[in-house]
C-alpha cells in the first residue's frame, strides 16, 4: 500500500482546501496495465494532488482489490487511472455497484478502454470511446466558461503531446467541459465531462497518456478540481469547501 499524505500550508491553487479544519478525504486510487507507465504517472499524480486537495491517497495496483465487494467502504472517492482490456466480471460489478451507491468516482484516460466487453462499465464513465487519435500535440476549449471545475483552467491549454480518445457517444447524464478538435481528422471530440451514475458523481477526462500532460500545473489542477466537484466539495467559484450543483 502506498499512502500519501497533505504537505501542511499547501494552500496555492484554487483547489486547495478553506477548510482546514475539515478530515481529508480518503481515496482510493487504482492504477496498472499495459500502454503507459503507472509506475511513474500515478506516484506523480498522487503526490502532486495532495499538494492541492486536503486528502490522503491509498494507491493500489491491479485489480484486486476490486474482488472484495466492499472495496469502497471506508474511502470518500475512488479514482480508476488503468488500462486492463478485461476484467473479472464480478469485481466490474463491484466497482460499478460502488458509484451506483453513491460512491464520487474520478475516471482518467485509458480508464475508458479498460472493459472493453462491458458496456455498462462506459455507461458509469459517462462516455463511450472505443479507440484514438495518434499521438500528437493539440489544445482545449471550454465548453462552459462558468463551470466550476474549470474555474482557473487557461483558456488556451495546450498539451505537447497526448492520445486524443474519440468521442463515440456521450452519456444522456453527461455535461461536456472541454473539446478538442483534432489536428489528425478535423473531427471535435470531447475530453473532459461531468456525469452521475445511480447515486455517484462522475468526473472524467480522457487527457493524461504520459508526463506530457500529466507534468503540467494546469493538468493536475483540472484532476484536483474535478475530484473535489465529485465529492461536493467545490463551490460554484470552483474553490474547495463547498458544494456545487451537477
Amino acid at each position: 500500500m502506498f499512502v500519501v499524505l497533505l504537505s501542511p500550508g499547501l494552500r496555492e491553487t484554487a483547489a486547495a482546501d478553506s477548510l482546514p479544519s475539515a478530515a481529508p478525504l480518503k481515496v482510493l486510487f487504482i492504477t496498472g496495465g499495459g500502454y503507459h507507465d503507472y509506475q511513474k504517472l500515478a506516484p506523480h499524480l498522487t503526490s502532486n494532488l495532495s499538494q492541492r486537495v486536503h486528502a490522503t491517497f491509498d494507491l493500489r495496483f491491479g485489480l484486486e482489490t476490486l474482488r472484495d465487494p466492499k472495496f469502497a467502504e471506508g474511502y470518500d472517492a475512488i479514482v480508476y487511472d488503468f488500462c486492463i482490456d478485461d476484467g473479472e466480471p464480478a469485481s466490474i460489478e463491484n466497482a460499478l455497484n460502488a458509484t451506483r451507491q453513491g460512491k464520487p468516482t474520478v475516471m482518467i484516460h485509458c480508464a475508458l478502454h479498460s472493459f472493453k466487453t462491458a458496456d455498462e462499465w462506459r455507461n458509469c464513465c459517462g462516455m463511450v470511446s472505443r479507440v484514438h487519435d495518434p499521438f500528437q500535440a493539440f489544445g482545449t476549449r471550454k465548453l462552459d466558461q462558468r463551470h466550476p471545475i474549470l474555474q482557473g483552467f487557461p483558456d488556451d491549454w495546450k498539451t505537447t503531446g497526448d492520445e486524443l480518445y474519440q468521442t463515440v457517444q456521450m452519456s444522456g447524464q453527461s455535461i461536456a467541459l472541454l473539446q478538442v478538435t483534432s489536428p489528425h481528422s478535423g473531427k471535435d471530440h470531447i475530453v473532459c465531462w461531468v456525469s452521475t451514475y445511480g447515486k455517484g458523481r462522475v468526473f472524467g477526462t480522457t487527457l493524461g497518456h504520459d508526463m506530457k500532460t500529466a507534468a503540467q500545473p494546469a493538468y493536475l489542477h483540472l484532476l484536483a478540481n474535478g475530484l473535489l466537484w465529485a465529492c461536493g466539495r467545490l463551490d460554484s467559484r470552483g474553490a474547495a469547501g463547498g458544494a456545487a450543483k451537477p
